[in-house]
């Protein structure tokens, strides 16, 4: 038993080291790029052109804290509700078109032909019909949520490993319990892979509809930089963006490790153990 103690800690201990190794080259690369970055910065940037250092742009985020605290809270506030509305309304409709499966087949190619259309083509649509306030940019959110888990929720309900539904029925479980009981928590995984992908989606679909209309917001900011050639401003609201986007990212990342642990898409990263 020693032994075998000993082995699985140094197992482990490999394990580790090789995560830490990992995390310390991703940093070392993203140090790199940065610091090539601000050189290239400073010996040749003007302002008006395409990159200003990466100490410039933090300024500006400093100097400007206040104002861009208030757009990004804003995006994230629209963000969310239209996030949660998509994920309630998809899963719903999900279990909807798993039960009555002939007029779930057309709505399941209905919802690809929508999902196929952009986010941006829709959102001028929506804003003129709702406004230019909270509403129209949290429905815009919510689309951009809400296809990614119907899609892959709806595949996964669909693609239930056979020896799932022969447990089903050597347990007598009726239609809702085997549904309840095996099915969902086999298409669990995906479900969660799907949230990690429509969280900074719902952002970003925010971000668009303010780009339409709207008195304030990170896609507003975004968009008087990006006509105004303001560059290092531009680079500030994008830098937010993309810390709040990947984020989200991260956040729905280890909500599907603690969530799936058991999940080979976990087990085969390690980020499981």
């Amino acid at each position: 038993m020693s032994r075998r103690r000993a082995a699985a800690a140094d197992v482990l201990g490999r394990r580790a080291m090789s995560r830490r190794t990992t995390f310390l080259i991703g940093v070392a690369v993203y140090a790199v790029l940065l610091a090539a970055w601000e050189f290239y910065g400073r010996s040749a940037y003007r302002p008006g052109g395409a990159l200003p250092p990466p100490s410039e742009i933090l300024d500006v985020l400093w100097d400007n804290r206040g104002g861009y605290a208030r757009n990004t809270w804003t995006t994230v506030g629209e963000a969310a509700a239209g996030f949660a509305g998509g994920v309630v309304l998809a899963v719903l409709l999900a279990l909807f078109m798993d039960r009555f499966r002939a007029v779930g087949e057309g709505l399941h190619r209905l919802a690809l032909m929508l999902y196929s259309i952009p986010v941006i083509g829709l959102a001028p649509a929506l804003v003129a019909w709702l406004g230019l306030g909270f509403t129209s940019k949290a429905v815009v959110a919510l689309l951009a949520a809400f296809f990614p888990v119907l899609v892959n929720l709806v595949g996964a309900l669909r693609a239930t490993d056979p020896r799932v539904r022969e447990l089903g029925r050597i347990l007598a479980l009726g239609r809702t319990e085997e549904l309840l009981r095996l099915r969902l928590p086999y298409a669990l995984p995906a479900l969660v892979a799907s949230l990690k992908i429509a969280a900074p989606a719902a952002f970003i679909g925010a971000m668009i509809a303010e780009w339409v209309g709207a008195d304030q917001g990170l896609g507003l900011a975004l968009l008087y930089a990006m006509f105004g050639y303001q560059m290092p401003e531009m680079w500030a609201a994008l830098a937010l963006s993309t810390a709040v986007t990947g984020l989200l990212a991260v956040l729905f990342g280890g909500l599907a490790r603690i969530a799936t642990p058991w999940h080979a898409s976990v087990a085969t990263t390690g980020e499981g153990r």
